[in-house]
């Protein structure tokens, strides 16, 4: 065996993904097997363009059959697995292999390598990691069992298992992958077939049933595995930390709660369930509580009590963004907007290309500083005035709807040449109030994917307001989501609405922050007039977005006037409340949180913040009999008792 690494694979209609993950080990594999179980895609047609070593198998509902197809396939004396929905790292290619070449290849034996799966959508960053042997010695006796959840055997005894860093990216539980692909249903048909069940099949199942939102069959198949499982099995603390969350799901913070402070007591010097501890306490607004678990989460993180051992168990993020995410929002809640601003800026070290963190550290910063300071705060922030910075802030100065932060950046780009996309001209004319330069950029735009789409759409209604143009109402796609606020619009510009015709409030509320954003201020008091039998929805919902935005005049114009008709809603209620209280009014404050709970009694939070807040040991314990009527299940939590 003349070649170091094969790349095997088994695929069946992955014409979306499986270019990126052959792209991804060009340089690093000196063959590439690909076995196809059946597509009727252009799989094969791709996977034949980076190799002749492309075979049919009959698909025979066994996974671990196909795979071991495609490593008797191999030449080479190391094989690589990896599925068409994963790619790897390609700046430690040549690591690897001089990790592979020092090693004895005729002995059987097994590498373990880091998996780090993508969550929701791959833009949003999120993800838990998870092991597994991926890579492993061309040997006879060393194959893959068991048809589902395949797992790597040694025919004459226990393998030899090492552990490497180099990491594998996994996109398919993304929504993206998951929406093209119906695997839980042949998943599920797989274990149905097994005659008998392994803890691991149980932990499998519940992620299965996890995945398809079935979070009670999740938690059964999580319990069952959990309670037999030993803990130095490889997927013990993936199970822990899958039940927690389906305990969340399921609103049993009780167990979710005992289970975490066992955690917490077994691997004491580990961010997870410090961080998971804070969520708890987040979840019932009790935040000075979480405040201290998240710190103490990014403590471990960032001072780990070994520096010779990782300060995590399932993912770094729970020792370093996911805290910071959450202390953000609790102190922009708190209206301390300063550590606000300390959490997001820490947040664009950990991720500076998370646009999430930047828009909400940016308009944190418009509502307290000028254009300006901030522009020059983001020039230190960003000091290479790259293309791909260049326009990012340009971006941020769109998204935002500050023209002066549209403005300087827009230059920056001009002095770079960069192109613009049409999509981005269009609104960066909107925002400057230029219609020529608006309508220009409109006829240039020839196509747009989904996502432009969907904000031209937006894009077009907020011109048809701003210039009083229904013809710019026609150049809109058919979409559901903006067809009904489109209609809507025709009417109102034509001066022909019904007072109880239907509108889709949410996008009209959407209209109104972006045309407040811009500064086109006379545009949107005109919006609202125009709406006269909505007026208070509308008053709420503004009041509501003002007071998280730090505007608090603004918002409590909307409260005094909807207070005045007797038509706050409750969450107003409860922000007038929390605003008394942050100011020591407290007897104020309780009262408003009173009238909070009476018109909803199902916020937990109100609750606990009454209970914080309160010095009536009579009315405490009536609240409190109040709050467990309504939430039986969280009769026990000790923290809730305390209160």
């Amino acid at each position: 065996m003349n070649k170091l690494l094969s790349l095997c694979m088994i695929v069946k209609d992955e014409e979306k993904t499986l270019r990126r993950c052959l792209d991804s080990v060009k340089g690093l594999v000196d063959e590439i097997i690909v076995v196809d179980t059946g597509s009727t895609d252009k799989t094969v047609e791709i996977a034949s363009e980076f190799t002749n070593h492309v075979y049919p198998f009959q698909w025979i509902n066994d996974f671990a059959a196909a795979k071991n197809e495609a490593i008797r396939k191999s030449t080479a004396k190391w094989i690589l697995v990896l599925d068409a929905d994963e790619y790897v790292q390609s700046d430690e290619h040549q690591r690897l292999r001089e990790h592979l070449q020092n090693l004895n290849y005729a002995e059987p034996q097994g590498i373990i390598l880091p998996i780090f799966n993508f969550l929701g959508h791959v833009k949003d960053r999120k993800f838990i990691e998870s092991t597994a042997v991926r890579l492993f010695t061309n040997h006879p006796d060393v194959y893959f069992y068991r048809p589902i959840h395949e797992q790597i055997t040694y025919r004459h005894g226990e393998i030899k298992l090492t552990n490497h860093y180099f990491k594998i990216f996994h996109t398919g539980y993304t929504d993206e992958t998951r929406g093209r692909k119906d695997k839980s249903t042949r998943n599920l048909s797989i274990f149905e077939s097994l005659s008998t069940k392994t803890d691991y099949d149980f932990f499998t199942l519940g992620n299965e049933y996890m995945i398809l939102k079935d979070y009670k069959k999740a938690l059964y198949y999580y319990e069952r595995a959990y309670k037999k499982a030993k803990k130095d099995e490889a997927w013990y603390l993936h199970c822990v930390n899958s039940t927690i969350n389906a305990y969340f799901h399921l609103d049993r913070y009780k167990e979710a709660s005992e289970l975490i402070e066992e955690s917490i007591r077994t691997w004491p010097y580990y961010s997870d369930y410090y961080c998971y501890r804070g969520l708890v306490f987040s979840h019932f607004g009790l935040y000075e509580q979480a405040i201290h678990s998240f710190n103490k989460a990014l403590e471990l993180g960032e001072n780990p009590v070994s520096k010779n051992q990782r300060f995590w168990l399932i993912s770094p993020t729970y020792g370093s963004s996911l805290p910071y995410s959450k202390l953000s929002n609790i102190y922009m809640l708190l209206r301390d907007m300063p550590k606000a601003v300390y959490c997001l800026t820490k947040l664009m070290q950990l991720i500076p290309n998370d646009r999430l963190v930047l828009y909400q550290l940016l308009m944190i910063l418009i509502s307290t500083d000028s254009a300006s300071s901030i522009i020059e705060f983001l020039n230190k922030k960003y000091p290479e005035m790259t293309a791909a910075n260049a326009l990012l802030l340009f971006q941020m100065g769109l998204l935002t709807g500050n023209k002066e932060i549209a403005d300087h950046y827009y230059r920056a780009c001009m002095n770079l040449n960069l192109e613009i996309s049409s999509i981005n001209n269009i609104h960066y004319a909107l925002i400057s109030n230029d219609r020529t330069l608006f309508d220009l950029h409109l006829s240039n735009l020839n196509h747009a994917n989904e996502q432009e789409e969907t904000d031209l759409a937006k894009t077009l209604l907020l011109a048809a307001s701003i210039w009083k143009d229904t013809s710019y109402l026609n150049r809109i796609p058919y979409n559901e989501e903006t067809n009904l606020t489109k209609v809507t619009m025709k009417y109102i510009l034509s001066e022909s609405l019904n007072d109880g015709a239907e509108i889709d409030l949410l996008m009209i509320i959407k209209l109104l922050i972006d045309l407040f954003k811009m500064g086109h201020f006379e545009v949107y008091d005109w919006l609202i007039k125009q709406l006269p039998s909505h007026q208070d929805s509308i008053a709420n919902l503004l009041g509501d977005y003002f007071y998280t935005q730090n505007q608090i005049d603004l918002a409590f114009d909307y409260y005094s006037m909807l207070l005045q008709r007797n038509a706050l809603q409750a969450t107003g209620y409860e922000n007038i409340a929390r605003l008394y209280l942050q100011q020591g009014e407290i007897t104020e404050g309780l009262n408003f949180l009173k009238t909070a709970l009476k018109i909803n009694p199902t916020n937990i939070v109100s609750y606990t913040l009454f209970l914080q807040y309160s010095s009536d040991t009579q009315e405490k314990a009536q609240f409190k009999e109040l709050m467990y009527n309504q939430f039986p299940q969280y009769r026990g939590l000790p923290f809730i008792k305390s209160l």
